[in-house]
């Protein structure tokens, strides 16, 4: 058992919160990168704020030759997130280029890589997305509550990972297949805010909630997928497994469904 530290960082419009267990001297330098970071991110991303690099470039007042490396990494990992997921996850909006829905996830990953070059286990949560390595304060699995989309209050589930591999762990574990990463989509909080791309669709009752190891992969991936539930789980659940990801979700009757690898990570109703 280990004395946690935690912090809570407000950016990007959004509640970002940090608990790290098994802290390293230069624990404080590591978080205060990570903030200015963020604050670097909105200053180039937000298309919120007029004087932002992006809102600068979608008005045509920054040449493409200008660009930041960030903005430019944000713009292919966008265009191919939109290759891979057949359009269902798109910038290219009527209005403008907008990776909003992509940069959060983006910046809770360049986050992580940063906890993980020192060395820390942590648990990290950016408005419900959440990634997590190694062990808990206790020395256990981190456990990562689902908040239920129909009853306010209650957990879904709770998603789990016993082989997250702890940087403390000398040699190191074996066996193990990375940070666990946790996004969830719906239309719970936000109301129908999702549109598919292809054909106008929004989902009025659904939620999906993406399991893996990349945090702005299963990010994008969790949009795409509820975007995708206009005729069922089955698409949601195709794009998610095509993707090498586990999901669980609601579909828009309300039902629950899961992709096959997703009972090694949650326990699950015993019928969909």
């Amino acid at each position: 058992m280990s004395t946690p530290r935690r912090w809570v960082i407000e950016s990007m419009n959004t509640v970002f919160s940090l608990v790290v267990a098994g802290v390293t001297p230069d624990v404080d330098d590591v978080v205060a990168a990570i903030e200015d970071d963020f604050v670097t991110i909105e200053s180039r991303l937000s298309v919120f704020r007029p004087d932002s690099e992006i809102s600068q470039w979608r008005d045509g007042r920054l040449p493409d030759a200008q660009l930041s490396a960030d903005l430019r990494e944000v713009i292919e990992a966008c265009d191919q997130a939109e290759a891979i997921t057949g359009g269902l996850f798109s910038a290219r909006r009527a209005g403008g280029y907008d990776p909003t829905g992509y940069v959060k996830g983006w910046a809770l990953a360049r986050a992580a890589r940063r906890l993980d070059g020192a060395g820390l286990d942590y648990c990290l949560n950016g408005g419900g997305d959440i990634i997590a390595r190694g062990v808990n304060p206790e020395g256990a699995a981190w456990r990562l509550g689902i908040a239920h989309p129909y009853r306010p209050g209650e957990l879904a589930t709770i998603v789990s990972m016993t082989t997250t591999p702890s940087l403390r762990a000398t040699p190191p574990e074996e066996g193990n297949g990375g940070p666990i990463a946790v996004a969830t989509s719906g239309t719970g909080e936000r109301g129908s805010h999702i549109v598919n791309p292809l054909d106008g669709w929004r989902p009025v009752n659904s939620s999906v909630t993406v399991v893996g190891h990349d945090i702005a992969l299963v990010d994008m991936a969790a949009t795409a997928a509820l975007a995708a539930g206009r005729d069922g789980p089955r698409d949601c659940a195709a794009l998610v497994q095509r993707l090498g990801l586990e999901a669980f979700g609601f579909d828009e009757d309300r039902h629950p469904w899961w992709t096959d690898g997703m009972p090694k990570y949650a326990l699950l109703p015993q019928t969909k």
